[in-house]
């Protein structure tokens, strides 16, 4: 569910700020600036020349900063957005240190103009940590080869998995791994994205986190979308189950809260249950929603739904895996063997090849020492 975002009723009463005030603002303190440290230097210069006491020259230095706060009272005006905190650095040490003061603020003001010129703004470097995704190569393709890139660095050790790169991997490593795991999300990623949360490097952090947002903003616009097009075509099952599995999916991505992610099951559940009222011999949703129950610990409920499901459908393996958990869970293990008995060969030489070791355990119960009780 997408909520409306909370404003800040004081931020928007805050008038936009133009460039052209922001420049008034600025000419108008530089004028100020360079008019005291004028009068500071003429102080001085009259007390070394004996024209004014020393008490003479303190009460002069006195009334100008009475002047000058003053100027900052009621004369200057701030535009809203700019910070004044150099107008205060300006006042204070103006006062305390004189014409030093007027020549520190000087030099802050300088060194500070050097410093943006040369480091970018924070939401210029956010916006740098994360390029623009584009998806032209085949994105299985793409993983394997930065993996492989990885093994052959010279001093770096061998990262058999993301979370090895953003355990020991370089900085440059770490963000190439988050990139790609930001591009090419499963929730099998979630773990080394959550890991770089807490990396020594800042810039790793902040670029973990704005991976997380991105992902989940990813979803919450495909879910805006499938939801718009499921309200305007309550009954195309094609459109509900697409809604159902993004939910589902956003589910078991990892990275939710666990009231965020009860929510998204729940929903999923909901759309699943809906599709099999019109269909009731629709495969993907009873499979998806059955292994939604059982995973959130629903086994008998699950149990009866695959049953009745593998009547018609007794070869798909999926949903006969799926079964079987719920028989395993539920300690009906003479069921179990018998269900492996009748479906298992068929998985075993037909997925199970690409699967060996649920395949081992297949064809463990299917054995003769298979656990009867």
């Amino acid at each position: 569910m997408v909520t409306k975002p909370v404003t800040d009723r004081e931020h928007i009463r805050q008038p936009v700020t133009s460039q052209k005030n922001v420049i008034e603002c600025q000419i108008h303190f530089a004028a100020v600036l360079l008019a005291t440290l004028g009068l500071e230097l003429l102080f001085l210069y009259a007390l070394t020349r004996g024209v004014i006491s020393l008490s003479g020259a303190a009460l002069l230095h006195v009334l100008l900063l009475v002047l000058l706060f003053f100027w900052q009272q009621k004369l200057f005006r701030y535009p809203a957005g700019v910070m004044h905190r150099t107008v205060y650095l300006f006042l204070v040490s103006t006062a305390v240190f004189g014409l030093a003061g007027v020549l520190g603020t000087l030099l802050t003001i300088g060194l500070h103009a050097g410093y943006q010129r040369t480091t970018p703004r924070f939401e210029q470097w956010c916006v740098g940590l994360l390029p623009k995704e584009e998806r032209e190569r085949n994105e299985v393709n793409e993983l394997v080869d930065f993996i492989e890139a990885h093994r052959y660095l010279e001093g770096a050790a061998v990262p058999d998995s993301f979370r090895d790169i953003l355990d020991s991997g370089s900085l440059q490593q770490k963000r190439d791994a988050i990139i790609l795991m930001t591009k090419h999300f499963c929730p099998e990623f979630s773990v080394p994205l959550r890991s770089a949360l807490l990396d020594a490097d800042n810039s790793i952090r902040v670029m973990a986190a704005l991976s997380i947002t991105r992902i989940e903003n990813r979803s919450l616009e495909k879910a805006v979308q499938v939801d718009r097009s499921a309200a305007n075509d309550p009954d195309n099952v094609d459109v509900l189950l697409q809604q159902a599995r993004l939910y589902d999916d956003y589910a078991f991505t990892g990275l939710l809260e666990q009231d965020r992610e009860e929510v998204n099951r729940e929903k999923a559940k909901q759309i699943y249950r809906d599709i099999i009222k019109l269909q009731p011999e629709n495969y993907p949703a009873t499979l998806g929603l059955g292994r939604l129950l059982i995973r959130t610990k629903r086994v008998d409920e699950a149990a009866e739904l695959l049953q009745k499901t593998l009547r018609f459908r007794n070869s798909e393996p999926q949903l006969m895996l799926w079964y079987a958990e719920c028989l395993y869970r539920l300690k009906r293990y003479q069921e179990l063997r018998e269900l492996l008995r009748e479906y298992g060969t068929d998985f075993v030489n037909g997925p199970g090849k690409q699967q060996p070791r649920i395949a081992d355990v297949v064809l463990a119960w299917q054995g003769e020492n298979a656990p009867l009780s």
